[in-house]
């Protein structure tokens, strides 16, 4: 029976193909496009649920791009005919693909429509499935990335993935532009190209334009292959993209008594603060929601350095002057404070969690500099070679629409721009850099697992090395993040560290990718981000109702914004200290540097040096299990942080409740100041009361007192006597 005649979707004419493949006489043969064709629009495809087979009713060109498509994702091989065959080239199924699993390998978009719990079980089921493969797939993945040269993988992954976004645009006008589920596949596709290119790599549309989709219409995607080769050189750092550090690391200082190591670490600490006299008879009614911010510096020293300051830490004092202080804002919040401001609920969140940041920017850049006073002492602490924050390098807020704002939260973010310009100017400034850092311990970034799970399933074919594993389920793999998917990786490698510890290759993102202003990126060159802001200056001058930011700066070229977009460049990369089972999760690393203004080969050595003695910080000074981040839970994956941050952590834990205690004190004396300003002047006399009997005692003292006392003439008074 002929089943019906009708339109399939993207899906249901692939799995159709791979059906039709599958049940070939001799599926190493394959067939051609042309007999493809006649058996989808004749005898059909069966669809589950349906009764009959479904016969498509497309035309044979849509099926020559389907070909195309298939053979660029790798589902379809292409066969070598013989010269006896007149039928011309055929196509087979991939050996590691099957009719059930095949067409899973690009349902990466589905996750984001499941339910919660089914979401949930699929991420587990994707760590399972990891887990299952990690010796057989990432240790064979990690011993060949040692010999695979980062940038060019990188960058024919890229090339890649945009040809097979082509491919699937003119498969998708060819059939008509009516298939909503190959539309949401081009826009998966898209919107992945569009994170990596402009958000993880934060190239220029010189390098790789992809057009806005105006009124949902898709165009092609352009890359310039010289332009990109050039960009990613300044964006993708390593001979390999893993390499071994070892004890013969060249940037080892190996004499640590001169070379200084700090961490710091930021909390927040929320109270319902009461100060009523009868706190056991109320309730929270009376009291304010209060947010604390501190942050606690931790200068790990040796010898004579040790001997010289006997307090290695760093925090801002917590006395009256320094919290009422206006260089100290947003150590203390409430909403109440900022009422005047007509800032909403989310608006005030935000500006909390920016001012938690900022309080540590401010730790850090007073350490870092050589500017600290040690806690509890006078001396000034000695500048650290290595400093290491807990958490990003990167600033909590750096919109460019949240910098310009004229309130009180425009400030907070503005004072934290600065800050990062200020460490930024010190290691542009030094003849030898010291080396400002990171750990992340938590991440949701999949930039390094998605180029690792790109080269297992297709290799390197540019340099001839094949796929790890052509099997390989990429849409379950690319659900973990980079923080787990790394850690796994390089752990495979514990056995050939030999003394030393493997890192990932280093890439590098430029300030502008990690704003807002990630796609306004269309040139690479000294001056753009200048002119772009200098035409916004132009534009609020211009506009006599405009309040803009920009009115009031006198040179935009001098901005501490600008000058971030201009220079600041942000690296990060892996290293596998991790190890046991299970396997703690290792942080990604991370370092500020202004790697735009040297030359390539500057560039490259600046990079290695600093991932050496980062590398070499860290074996010096050791690492400690997170638990208090993991609430004492028992969760599978337990964290490493550097030892200096977990210091500095502790630390500012106990500072964080002596802060409420001050505050609070600060809080009922200045009570106490309002109520006898409110009295006005007091009396010079005052009037007590006094118990009766009191009162009594004291009349019959003073009454024996005057009895005794002679009369005018010298005699004692009879009737006073008795």
């Amino acid at each position: 029976m002929t089943g019906p005649s009708r339109r399939l979707d993207v899906g249901e004419r692939e799995q159709g193909v791979f059906r039709m493949l599958r049940g070939l006489a001799d599926p190493d043969r394959g067939a051609t496009v042309p007999a493809i064709h006649r058996h989808m629009t004749e005898t059909g495809s069966k669809i589950p649920g349906a009764a009959e087979p479904a016969r498509d009713t497309v035309t044979l060109p849509v099926y020559y791009k389907l070909a195309r498509r298939l053979v660029s994702t790798g589902h379809l091989t292409e066969v070598p005919g013989d010269d006896d065959d007149p039928g011309g080239q055929r196509y087979a199924l991939a050996p590691h693909l099957h009719a059930d699993t095949a067409l899973t390998l690009d349902d990466i978009s589905d996750l984001a429509h499941m339910p919660p719990s089914e979401a949930l079980a699929t991420l587990v089921d994707a760590r399972e499935y990891v887990t299952s493969r990690r010796d057989e797939v990432l240790r064979g993945a990690a011993r060949t990335l040692r010999t695979v040269d980062p940038r060019a993988l990188v960058m024919e992954m890229i090339q890649s993935k945009i040809g097979c976004y082509n491919d699937d645009l003119a498969l998708y006008v060819a059939a008509g532009e009516d298939d909503d589920r190959h539309l949401r596949r081009l826009k998966t596709a898209r919107a992945e190209l569009e994170q990596i290119c402009y958000r993880w790599f934060g190239l220029s549309h010189e390098a790789v334009e992809i057009r806005p989709a105006a009124a949902g219409r898709h165009t092609p995607i352009v890359a310039r292959h010289d332009v990109l080769a050039t960009q990613l050189a300044r964006r993708v750092y390593g001979r390999t993209a893993i390499i071994r550090v070892g004890t013969d690391n060249p940037h080892d200082p190996q004499d640590w008594h001169n070379v200084v190591v700090s961490g710091s670490d930021g909390s927040t600490y929320s109270s319902a603060m009461q100060v009523d006299t009868a706190a056991a008879f109320v309730d929270d009614t009376g009291s304010e929601y209060v947010t604390f911010n501190n942050s606690v510096v931790y200068v790990r020293m040796l010898g004579e350095l040790a001997r010289r300051h006997p307090s290695p830490w760093y925090s801002v004092p917590l006395t009256r002057s320094a919290i009422d202080s206006p260089n100290n804002a947003g150590m203390v919040m409430a909403p109440f404070m900022y009422r005047h401001e007509g800032l909403n609920d989310g608006e005030y969140e935000h500006m909390a969690k920016c001012a938690t940041d900022v309080v540590q920017w401010r730790a850090d850049e007073e350490v870092f500099l050589g500017h600290a006073r040690a806690l509890g002492g006078s001396g000034l602490l000695p500048p650290p070679q290595v400093h290491l924050r807990d958490g990003t390098v990167t600033l909590q807020e750096r919109e460019s629409h949240h910098y310009t704002r004229t309130d009180s939260y425009g400030e907070m973010v503005r004072e934290g721009v600065r800050l990062s310009h200020d460490v930024l100017r010190h290691i542009r400034d030094r003849r030898t850099p010291p080396v400002f850092a990171g750990a992340v311990k938590s991440s949701q970034i999949h930039l390094f697992a998605t180029i690792v799970n790109w080269f297992v399933a297709h290799g390197h074919p540019a340099c001839g090395v094949p796929p790890v594993d052509p099997g390989w389920d990429v849409s379950r793999a690319s659900l973990l993040a980079d923080n787990e998917a790394m850690t796994m990786l390089l752990g495979t490698l514990n056995g050939e560290r030999h003394g030393g510890w493997f890192t990932s290759f280093v890439v590098v993102r430029p300030f502008h990718s990690l704003t807002d202003m990630y796609r306004f990126h269309e040139q690479e060159r000294d001056g753009y981000w200048i002119d772009m802001f200098q035409g916004r200056q132009d534009k609020a001058r211009a506009d006599p109702m405009s309040d803009s930011y920009w009115k009031t700066v006198p040179d935009v070229a001098d901005d501490p914004y600008v000058r971030m977009m201009e220079l600041a460049d942000y690296a990060m990369f892996y290293v596998g200290h991790s190890d046991g089972d299970p396997q703690p999760l290792a942080p990604r690393y991370e370092f500020l540097d202004a790697l735009r203004r040297l030359t390539p080969e500057q560039a490259e050595q600046r990079v290695e040096r600093n991932v050496g003695l980062l590398v070499a910080a860290l074996r010096e000074t050791g690492l400690s299990i997170d638990l208090d981040h993991n609430f004492m839970s028992r969760k599978r994956l337990v964290k490493l942080v550097p030892y200096v941050v977990y210091e500095a952590h502790e630390k500012c834990k106990s500072l964080g409740r002596q802060l409420e205690s001050e505050l609070k004190s600060m809080v009922i004396a200045n009570l106490q100041y309002l109520q006898r300003a409110r009295v006005g002047p007091q009396p010079e006399v005052r009037f007590r009361p006094m118990p009766v009997r009191a009162y009594i005692e004291r009349y019959r003292r003073a009454r024996q007192e005057q009895a005794a006392l002679p009369d005018g003439d010298g005699d004692v008074d009879v009737d006073e006597q008795r």
